[in-house]
């Protein structure tokens, strides 16, 4: 199995407000981001194991990339297994997020929250407690 890198990647029409989120926000390690131009802006950010590929959505249909899908994303959540999680969640709570699950532990052993990035794409943080 080839042992390249997972990444979670999508559109964004609020691309600044976006990497401002998970860069001072969230403060996620911004691992690179470019620049070529008005239609050609993106940015990676790492946490754990994973990686977070944020695009910024083209301003008109002629720039689209016919191999991807450019719409927001919908029904899609993104996982994060982190430690210290009531650290974490204390943090979070202090600053302007849009939380949509406060902490709590769920039935299957795991103590979690989730929150809401601008674009709506929920983040789900759990630590395995048992």
């Amino acid at each position: 199995m080839d042992k390249g890198e997972f990444r979670f990647a999508y559109f964004s029409s609020k691309y600044e407000e976006t990497i401002d989120f998970y860069k001072n926000i969230l403060e996620f390690n911004l691992k690179f981001s470019w620049d070529r131009g008005p239609n050609d802006k993106g940015s990676v950010f790492g946490h754990g194991l994973g990686l977070i590929e944020i695009l910024k959505q083209p301003d008109n249909e002629q720039e689209f990339n016919l191999g991807l899908d450019h719409r927001s994303p919908k029904g899609s959540f993104m996982v994060i297994e982190i430690s210290n999680i009531e650290t974490i969640f204390s943090k979070y709570k202090k600053k302007d997020i849009n939380f949509k699950q406060d902490l709590t532990i769920q039935d299957w052993g795991h103590k979690s929250f989730s929150l809401n990035d601008p674009n709506g794409v929920v983040l789900f943080f759990f630590e395995n407690v048992e």
